[in-house]
């Protein structure tokens, strides 16, 4: 069996839940032993039904299953919960209508939050967006969660459409629907820089790992990165994320800021650690937003106090 199981198993031990589901759905999405997958899938099933997520933990259960038929835990948890389903019929209807209802408004929010913005509106988008994450912690609760939602054709409103028109909801049956990949990244994406611009670094930071989760290659969200954790004063983690990056600053990316969140990062490790490679980092950085930009007073201080020479913009 895989470390990565085994810590997908720890984390849940540790009541560390969100951060479980997410490890399971990472084994979902990388691994192809059978006997693991089985195991990932009735484990987020346990982990649904302890939550009360019932309908998510049947579907988890019924994967399970389908991929080890002759588990006795999977076949004892799937008979109870069908046993509950049985003797519980009209609160079972109740409640699924209601969660039902529940997912529409999510879905309803995100979208409209997101037209708010593309409507130059952030302050009315934002509470609407962030709203949303104390629900879904992260992203593969989301994509778990926004999953074959009913949507009939009166409940069809605009902001749906918004949606489905960009790709970001699909119909998986009749009148079901579940959210994308490419629509929870784009959410991730606008809320983080809702977060930016309120100065809330620790939740920006959140979301640019949740997008770097959904989708590996983009290299935009880990530039943000360094800029979030640069806000935050968490020095050595944005410089542990510098090292990763490799290549030009992505176009959407402002390179004075990037190369200033740079500069005052690896400034702070040098405090500490006193490292002359880590000081010549610092000289590096400074040196490219003064290229950019030969009037940022506080880059071209900071140089002059590695090079004890003028500062640039007095040249």
């Amino acid at each position: 069996m895989s470390n990565t199981i085994t810590n997908a198993q720890a984390l849940e031990a540790e009541g560390k839940l969100a951060e479980a589901i997410q490890a399971y759905d990472d084994i979902l999405n990388t691994i192809d032993d059978a006997s693991t997958l089985a195991l990932a899938n009735f484990r987020l099933g346990a982990v649904y039904q302890e939550w009360r997520e019932l309908f998510t933990a049947q579907r988890f259960f019924a994967q399970a299953h389908q991929l080890d038929p002759s588990n006795t835990d999977i076949r004892n948890a799937i008979a109870e919960l069908n046993q509950y389903f049985s003797e519980n019929r009209e609160a079972v209807a109740d409640e699924m209508s209601r969660k039902n209802s529940d997912q529409i408004v999510s879905l309803f929010r995100i979208a409209t939050g997101i037209k708010l913005l593309t409507m130059e509106k952030p302050v009315q988008a934002y509470p609407l967006l962030k709203s949303r994450t104390k629900i879904f912690p992260n992203a593969a609760m989301a994509k778990h969660l926004l999953t074959d939602i009913q949507i009939t054709e009166d409940e069809r409103n605009a902001a749906i459409n918004f949606l489905l028109e960009r790709d970001w909801l699909v119909s998986t049956g009749a009148m079901l629907y579940t959210i994308t990949e490419k629509g929870l990244y784009n959410f991730y994406i606008e809320l983080a820089q809702l977060h930016i611009a309120n100065a809330a670094w620790t939740e920006a930071v959140m979301c640019y790992e949740q997008t770097c989760w959904l989708d590996p290659e983009q290299q935009y969200p880990r530039y943000q990165l360094v800029l979030c954790h640069a806000g935050a004063e968490t020095w050595d983690r944005a410089v542990e994320i510098i090292a990763e990056l490799s290549g030009e600053v992505p176009a959407a990316v402002d390179p004075i800021v990037y190369y200033t969140a740079v500069a005052q990062s690896y400034h702070h490790v040098y405090q500490t650690t006193q490292d002359e490679e880590t000081k010549q980092k610092v000289i590096e950085a400074c040196e490219a937003v003064l290229c950019l930009d030969k009037k940022a007073k506080e880059i071209s201080k900071l140089l002059a106090s590695y090079q004890g020479k003028r500062v640039w913009w007095r040249r």
